[in-house]
């Protein structure tokens, strides 16, 4: 099993441009999403965060899972953000993940308790002040 490096873990990004930058990994486009004058074909900040936080969930999960020996045969996710106006400023009013996990038929408590560890322990989502809920389907 990997072990975690030694904290504290420093991330270095660059935005050059339009195109974010985190090397050796590729490069993305990123830019304003449409309702801010932008346009869809580059990754918003705010695609970003939801992005992080449904990442996150993920990866924290698979480590648990790693960690306790669950065999996972699949994961899907999807996350919504709502935008709204804020008093100074918009703020996301809430994030929503919905996430499919498939497991070895036995597993599903199992893959639910998990899931569930991976939930509270998510690094970025914990990062955040937005109220989030998470909707899980296990499947054997």
């Amino acid at each position: 099993m990997p072990t975690i490096a030694p904290f504290p873990h420093r991330y270095q990004v660059t935005l050059d441009n339009g195109v974010l930058a985190a090397p050796p990994r590729a490069a993305i486009a990123a830019g304003p999403p449409p309702q801010f004058g932008g346009t869809d074909r580059t990754w918003s900040p705010e695609e970003l965060l939801v992005a992080a936080v449904l990442e996150c969930l993920w990866t924290t999960f698979l480590a648990y899972a790693r960690r306790d020996g669950l065999a996972v045969t699949s994961w899907t996710g999807t996350g919504v953000g709502v935008l709204d106006k804020g008093t100074s400023v918009p703020a996301f009013t809430s994030i929503s993940l919905s996430v499919t996990v498939g497991c070895a038929r036995g597993d599903e408590d199992r893959a639910r308790r998990v899931l569930a560890t991976a939930d509270r322990r998510c690094i970025i989502s914990n990062a955040l002040k937005v109220p989030l809920t998470l909707d899980v389907t296990v499947r054997a």
